[in-house]
């Protein structure tokens, strides 16, 4: 096996009956077909990884599924996008409210009122201010 390390793009298409059909633009002779996404993965990195005379470690696959419609991958995408920016803010907001649950509990106020005053449970401001 050669030493070098390999990046290839898959496209995942689901098919008829829940089926993936992977396929690569730089190598059309490798596809497979697998019920689950990250299955498909695995198991088009080994046949990219034989075919190419590399060992399976050194391939690193990128699968883009589509569901065929575009209409729906759009929707898709966004829905990504939003739980992404959720996220984000989730993690900003959960930053933001420390020093303020710090400062709430400093002054005497209870877990729940503070957890009150910044929106989340007195459960959670006990989390928040314990030292990591």
């Amino acid at each position: 096996m050669t030493d070098t390390s390999s990046s290839v793009p898959v496209n995942a298409v689901l098919s008829a009956g829940g089926l993936w059909r992977g396929s690569c633009e730089s190598l059309p002779e490798v596809t497979d077909t697998n019920r689950s996404l990250s299955a498909l993965e695995t198991r088009m990195r080994r046949k990219i990884a034989e075919h190419s005379g590399l060992d399976a470690d050194a391939v690193t696959v990128t699968v883009t599924p589509s569901t065929g419609d575009k209409r729906l991958d759009a929707q898709l995408a966004e829905a990504r996008e939003l739980r992404r920016q959720a996220d984000e803010l989730a993690t900003r907001a959960r930053a933001s409210a420390v020093p303020l649950a710090q400062k709430l509990i400093d002054k005497g106020v209870s877990n729940r009122d503070a957890g009150t005053l910044l929106g989340v449970s007195g459960a959670l401001v006990n989390s928040l201010i314990k030292p990591s």
